[in-house]
């Protein structure tokens, strides 16, 4: 791989003009493809399918939900352990490592929830729009106007520990970095080099190879090679 590419590969995983190729359907052209035409056992078998994927989603949203939920224990548990020790003390700057960590992971938490509640609505509304030929409007019609969403609450949960990690960063950088260059003054780069890592994954996840953008897909096959023995 030449150097060129190499520098590529590591600009567009940051930063991608990739758009989505997508083509709006109406309500008469989605009746079109998934009613008009077709027997009812198979409107229900993509109705059925719907509500299969929907539930599946809910249940990956709270596995990934507990999964993110341990790596903000275990980066608060690290931050007020390094807080707490000699190490920082004598090394300030693990505990910027350890901020680092939970600032990326929970924003990473925060998108992730936002993505997943983006393919819940997603076969929501496909069941929302089949149901009407297999068991009428059940799922449209409600006994409430307004409630809680379990998934929002959660979603906020994660925008607000974002934001307390994005505050001990900025009491990190008050009490420890000096922003105006004096003579005698020493850079940190281990602080430096770590803020700009942070920088470039979190361009990654909201601008780059975190997004998906349901872009043209240029597909190729491959078929293996396999000989039997004599």
């Amino acid at each position: 791989m030449s150097k060129d590419s190499i520098l590529k590969s590591i600009w567009s995983f940051f930063y991608t003009k990739d758009e989505s190729a997508m083509d709006a359907l109406t309500e008469e052209q989605y009746l079109e493809i998934f009613i008009k035409g077709r027997s009812k056992e198979e409107i229900e078998k993509s109705y059925n399918k719907a509500w299969e994927a929907r539930n599946f989603e809910i249940e990956l949203y709270w596995k990934r939900a507990n999964y993110f939920w341990a790596f903000q224990i275990a980066s608060f548990a690290g931050y007020f352990t390094v807080l707490n020790s000699k190490a920082y003390s004598d090394n300030p700057q693990v505990l910027y490592f350890v901020i680092c960590i939970g600032f990326v992971t929970s924003l990473a938490w925060a998108f992730t929830n936002i993505g997943s509640k983006m393919w819940q609505r997603h076969w929501e509304i496909h069941v929302d729009m089949l149901e009407n030929s297999i068991t009428g409007p059940l799922y449209k019609i409600m006994t409430s106007v307004k409630t809680f969403s379990l998934t929002k609450i959660n979603e906020i949960v994660s925008k607000f520990i974002v934001t307390i990690w994005a505050i001990l960063i900025f009491k990190y950088f008050c009490e420890h970095v000096t922003f105006i260059y004096s003579k005698g003054c020493e850079v940190d780069y281990q602080v430096w080099i770590s803020s700009i890592a942070v920088i470039y994954f979190v361009g990654a996840m909201v601008n780059g190879h975190g997004r998906g953008r349901f872009g043209h897909r240029r597909v190729k096959f491959y078929k293996r090679k396999f000989s039997t023995e004599n």
